[in-house]
């Protein structure tokens, strides 16, 4: 039985080890993420936080170790089921779809979630995002680098993740939309 004062892990990572052909990357990486946690990964470039987030989501294999969410190990489970367990991913560079619009590309991140049939944006990405409100029609191509980063957050949002996971999340956003 856990004290009353110990809080389950939403993300553990235990003993994670991750190569790019032989160069070993990620090193006997542990952490743990718990309900209502926001945690960041800081380091200069190159030290493999970006390696770590692509194996959180799946788009890399480790070698050792493993991970859970929710207590539930994600070995083997693809990125898209990932995304159905409720995980949220922003990666880096956006990778929005650029010659869907942006209520297209809003709409994909409804893929992402449980429930399926209603295929509405809810009002709440747009008190986040106003700017995007206005732009339903636009290509995402067509948008600015920080208006598409906006984009992809909301994207993520769209799924109602219990976790998000984001990489340079502030990358070509206006220091006004940030604060």
């Amino acid at each position: 039985m856990l004290p009353l004062t110990a809080k389950k892990e939403m993300l553990k990572v235990v003993g994670v080890n991750v190569y790019y052909g032989e160069s070993h990357i990620l090193r006997d990486v542990d952490i743990q993420v718990h309900p209502g946690e926001m945690v960041c990964l800081i380091g200069r470039n190159g030290v493999g936080k970006t390696t770590l987030l692509k194996t959180i989501m799946g788009l890399l294999t480790p070698r050792q170790g493993t991970i859970y969410f929710r207590d539930r190990p994600l070995t083997g489970i693809s990125t898209d089921k990932r995304a159905r367990l409720g995980i949220g991913y922003v990666p880096q560079g956006r990778e929005i779809i650029p010659r869907l619009t942006v209520k297209e590309n809003l709409l994909l991140g409804l893929e992402a979630g449980k429930k399926k049939g209603k295929k509405e944006i809810p009002s709440e990405i747009f008190e986040l995002f106003p700017d995007l409100g206005q732009m339903l029609s636009r290509l995402g191509g067509n948008l600015s680098g920080g208006q598409q980063q906006q984009l992809a957050i909301a994207r993520a949002l769209m799924g109602k993740p219990q976790l998000l996971v984001l990489d340079e999340p502030t990358e070509g956003i206006q220091p006004s939309i940030i604060l």
